[in-house]
């Protein structure tokens, strides 16, 4: 398994997500992750609120660090996504907590709900992906 620090160095290559963006691996476990981002004024679309590819990308970045922990060996695509967007916030932090709800052979599925700090529903996205040898 492994650490923290060596899966926040293999996704720190993301450089959209967690470069521009400015993502954060709070947490991670084979199947789970957690991530958080700051809100900033670039984060905010016209009227003021989150932009939805922001969730997008909270999303994209925790459904990648859930499924692939094992990135000296395999990895995995996404292949399909689809988000609901529930709610908006303006400011503050979002949290995104991904889980890998069937992990096959090829395929897997992952959850992912992303809420602000008071725990409010912000947004829900269900993915699939493929897993590719290396």
């Amino acid at each position: 398994m492994k650490t923290i620090e060596e899966i926040r160095a293999f996704f720190d290559r993301d450089r959209f997500a967690c470069g521009l963006t400015g993502i954060y691996i709070e947490e991670a476990s084979p199947g789970f992750s957690r991530l958080s981002l700051t809100i900033e004024d670039k984060h905010l679309n016209g009227s003021g609120h989150v932009m939805g590819g922001v969730y997008f990308t909270l999303a994209d970045l925790a459904v990648a660090v859930a499924a692939n922990q094992d990135f000296d060996n395999e990895i995995s695509v996404a292949v399909n996504s689809q988000i609901s967007f529930i709610s908006s916030v303006s400011e503050g932090k979002i949290f995104a907590e991904a889980h890998i709800v069937k992990d096959g052979r090829k395929i897997l599925f992952c959850e992912v709900k992303i809420t602000d700090a008071d725990g409010m529903l912000l947004a829900t996205n269900s993915t699939t992906s493929y897993r590719i040898k290396k």
